[in-house]
């Protein structure tokens, strides 16, 4: 199986595009597409254990033993700057049976987070096309007002 997610660079988070739930017997291979370059994926399982993949060409592996319970993940880039990319992924939720692993995504709500986020950068922009607009009319004023003043 094949798990997709999408980085969206403006909210800084990442979804799983793979929505229907998957069987596995072997590794959980995932695609991360808008990857940053040198982006490492980091996993948390319910245990608290830990597990760092390189993402090579948008793609790495969870090995199988690895999956058990809700799968938490975060995009990075570990160069050791504060502004380096940093993505909240979707958690996956995970299910043994027998040898086989059920994959797939630990949330029925993401398109609607998606438009919420959305929506909200709209009412950003809004806000700030009308402080611009503000801004423009205060200095429009105060060229008038200094038109009318002669400076030597």
């Amino acid at each position: 199986m094949k798990m997709e997610y999408k980085l969206i660079e403006i909210v800084k988070k990442g979804f799983i595009l793979t929505r229907e739930p998957e069987l596995i017997d072997g590794d959980l291979f995932i695609k991360f597409t808008n990857a940053p370059d040198n982006a490492t994926a980091i996993f948390e399982n319910k245990n608290g254990d830990s597990l760092y993949r390189t993402i090579d060409k948008e793609e790495c592996s969870v090995p199988k033993d690895f999956l058990d319970g809700v799968i938490r993940c975060k995009v990075v880039v570990l160069n050791g700057k504060p502004d380096a990319p940093k993505f909240d992924c979707e958690n996956i939720y995970t299910k043994k049976l027998d040898d086989k692993i059920i994959c797939c995504p630990n949330g029925i709500d993401t398109p609607l987070q998606i438009v919420e986020m959305l929506s909200g950068l709209q009412s950003v922009r809004d806000d700030l096309s009308r402080l611009f607009d503000k801004h423009e009319k205060i200095s429009q004023k105060l060229d008038k007002l200094i038109e009318g003043y002669e400076f030597e």
